[in-house]
């Protein structure tokens, strides 16, 4: 438990050393050696800060893939939607906004996704294929969705 608990501080550790906010148009680059002809990174860490009506996409392929989004719609839809593929994963989606809505696939070994939104209309969809799954969902809104899938290896 210490190992994996001391590996996400070290990822952790890792995204607020090389992230700052970005726009919903650009994401941080990966990092970490890469490998074969591909330059496959062992972390991704993706950070994204968005206002507005925006919808953003991040698609992680690592050994370790890291990524929070921020969201604030106002009264307009905002939309996240995170996949990553790697040995251990971990999302967390903050969203405010009229309509907000969530999707998240994560395939591997240990999986984590947190969802938290606040709106008029809340959707979120959680589908994880690993060994060790959580998924957690919050929601403060008058018409809330939620679905969590998840399955074992």
């Amino acid at each position: 438990m210490k190992r994996y608990m001391l590996t996400w501080i070290a990822v952790f550790l890792a995204a607020v050393s090389v992230s700052s906010a970005a726009s919903a148009e650009s994401h941080l680059p990966r990092f970490g050696r890469g490998f074969g002809s591909g330059q496959t990174s062992y972390v991704s860490v993706e950070t994204i800060t968005a206002s507005g009506n925006t919808s953003v996409v991040i698609d992680q392929t690592s050994q370790i893939n890291y990524a929070t989004v921020v969201e604030f719609g106002g009264s307009g839809t905002v939309d996240a939607t995170v996949i990553q593929t790697g040995t251990r994963n971990f999302v967390d989606v903050i969203q405010v906004g009229g309509t907000t809505n969530a999707l998240i696939e994560q395939s591997g070994v240990s999986n984590t996704a947190y969802v938290t939104q606040f709106g008029t209309s809340t959707n979120s969809l959680i589908a994880q294929f690993g060994s060790m799954n959580a998924g957690y969902v919050s929601q403060h809104g008058r018409t809330n969705w939620s679905g969590i899938f998840q399955v074992s290896r």
